[in-house]
């Protein structure tokens, strides 16, 4: 990997959405920086005791011309025209905000003579981001006090009081719409309240069946919102309409405790569950019944996965080394009398744009990724560190090319290190990166990258393909005048300093690939007819026609961690064949504005 200079901070440093600007805080100067020249844009003097109290830094959304996901997973079209002007004329200006625990200031890249000054006054600020778009400020006040929504456009201001939570767990916007819904708490009952996108009057409202809600989010689509219970009163998970009519109710018996994470894929295809018990739940978008189902494992028997384990040398070179099976996987030892007991899925992070690879950290095996492949129905890879992980990111634009970060070791000496693996390359790679002296808050970033110009989209079966989907890239140019060659680029540092680093991609012959993907893992790729048994082929945006087999009874079994879950009665069947006609008579219903 190639780096570049060391630029020193002192309160840190954030790249932009859309990867184009650096905004870094050195002393009393808030310094704006070209993210591919280096060059400064723009310098910012702050008050100096202002400058000192900064807590909160953050970017507006980046604008895109999004294609909402209808039910079905095909696209719906552009945003609805009138909802957001800017966003669909592509002009909206790119917003920078910095605020302490009573004042935020907003600053625009654009127009240097345009600054905006909130005083958030009763209440303090506990949280602070931008709204829908760049012309929003939402604030919440500490205690959980309220929720404060702020108008840079005419300085006006909405405040809705008893939010539940004050991060984006328990608050969303909806796709394409932008309707915005809150989970709250009023006296002692859980409540869900849906806002206008434009002046935040309550469009509906409706109280959860709920001991105590841990967070919503929307469906992809934004026909659906998702509510998850609290881990300690079970595993169950609610599925809403866009109105607040209760769909459908997940629930499963489980020894100890419930649910623990919960995301959508990309597409909209599955709500996936991770719980206590470290298993993975996918249901189907359609009925909300469990397709497929992964388990973690403390011990490893899967002929064809590749487990890397991190080695530190003597020299304390760090290297990925292939490891032989069966391997018994690092855990961490549980005790009952802990409060906070580390078990459990708590990180689902699905690629994109495809969401055809999983990566998961179950909090038992703290030092251990999976990289699931939803198209074999196992893991593709398993990453082994000597260190917990504590962070995992997908590349916005390259599906393939993974970034796990570490904490430090015992010694807590040395070099901050980023961990990238991709399925192109022949083994993961362990990078040292040049800021020294680490402090125990070394952070690293993707800066949001064009897609290469040459990468490859080809479907199973072609020539060029992979087995895990559209993961094979061809080889990118290095021309610089092209701004879609540019290199994988990764922002890291801490609160004294950053430097940017260049991922080089490793030359590997065509041969090579067709061989692996050739060799015999009992999962034929070839296209074939669809039957019940491949529903984890077939996303429900294909749109292949099943075979007329009604009551087919399977439970398959791959490589002992993934299954498919299917029909095994006639009245499972039937009850099936009703959900899906009630799904498909209440799909139109949306928010009434």
């Amino acid at each position: 990997m190639d780096f570049s200079p060391l630029f020193r901070s002192s309160n840190g440093s954030l790249p932009s959405p859309n990867g184009t600007f650096l905004a870094i805080l050195a002393g009393t100067r808030l310094i704006i920086r070209d993210a591919h020249s280096l060059q400064t844009k723009r310098v910012i003097n702050l008050n100096s005791d202002f400058a000192q109290r900064i807590s909160f830094m953050r970017w507006s959304p980046s604008v895109k011309n999004e294609v909402c996901v209808s039910w079905n997973g095909l696209g719906s079209g552009k945003r609805r025209s009138g909802i957001d002007k800017t966003e669909e004329e592509g002009g909206a200006p790119l917003r920078l905000l910095v605020a302490d625990e009573e004042t935020i200031q907003v600053y625009d890249m654009k127009d240097d003579k345009w600054t905006a000054t909130i005083n958030q006054g009763f209440g303090g600020i506990r949280n602070v981001d931008f709204g829908r778009n760049q012309d929003e400020v939402i604030v919440f006040a500490d205690y959980q006090l309220k929720v404060t929504v702020w108008s840079l456009v005419n300085s006006k201001h909405v405040e809705i009081p008893n939010p539940k939570f004050s991060t984006n767990v328990g608050y969303g916007y909806r796709p394409c719409t932008s309707h915005f819904a809150l989970l709250g708490r009023q006296s002692t009952h859980d409540v869900i309240t849906v806002h206008n996108h434009t002046n935040y009057r309550l469009a509906s409202t409706w109280t959860l069946p709920t001991l105590d809600a841990q967070g919503l989010k929307w469906a992809p689509c934004g026909r659906w919102i998702a509510v998850w219970e609290s881990a300690a009163s079970g595993y169950k998970v609610l599925i809403y309409t866009s109105d607040g009519h209760l769909y459908r109710t997940y629930e499963r018996q489980c020894d100890g405790l419930g649910v623990k994470s919960v995301e959508w894929s990309p597409n909209g295809d599955f709500l996936t569950i991770g719980s206590y018990d470290g298993r993975m739940v996918f249901l189907s978008n359609y009925t909300f019944s469990p397709v497929i189902e992964m388990n973690h494992t403390s011990t490893i028997r899967l002929p064809g996965v590749s487990v890397w384990s991190e080695c530190l040398t003597s020299s304390r070179e760090r290297h990925y080394s292939i490891v032989s099976q069966p391997m018994n996987l690092p855990t961490f030892p549980c005790h009952p009398s802990e409060v906070h007991q580390k078990l459990g899925i708590s990180t689902i992070a699905f690629n994109r744009p495809d969401g055809h690879l999983v990566a998961t950290k179950n909090d038992s095996m703290p030092t251990t990724v999976w990289i699931w492949s939803l198209k074999l129905l196992r893991p593709y890879a398993v990453l082994v560190h000597l260190t917990p992980v504590k962070s995992i990111q997908w590349h916005p634009t390259i599906p393939d090319l993974l970034m796990i970060l570490c904490a430090n070791d015992e010694e807590g000496r040395g070099n901050g290190v980023v961990y990238l693996w991709s399925s192109r390359w022949k083994q993961p790679r362990a990078v040292v990166t040049p800021i020294e002296r680490i402090s125990g808050q070394f952070w690293a970033k993707w800066l949001n990258t064009p897609r290469p110009s040459s990468f490859a989209t080809a479907s199973n079966g072609t020539s060029g393909s992979s087995s895990t989907g559209s993961l094979i890239c061809d080889r990118r140019s290095r021309s610089p005048e092209k701004e879609c060659d540019k290199k994988p680029t990764i922002m890291f540092g801490d609160r004294d300093g950053f430097a940017l680093g260049y991922v080089e991609d490793e030359m590997v012959d065509d041969s090579e690939i067709m061989g692996v993907i050739a060799e015999d893992d009992g999962y034929n790729t070839e296209k074939r007819a669809w039957n019940p048994r491949d529903w984890a082929f077939s996303s429900p945006t294909q749109q292949q026609t099943p075979t007329s087999q009604s009551n087919y009874s399977y439970s398959i079994s791959r490589g002992g961690l993934g299954s498919v879950l299917g029909q095994s009665s006639n009245s499972e069947s039937s009850k099936s064949k009703k959900d899906e006609e009630d799904y498909r008579h209440r799909r139109h219903v949306s928010v009434k504005s």
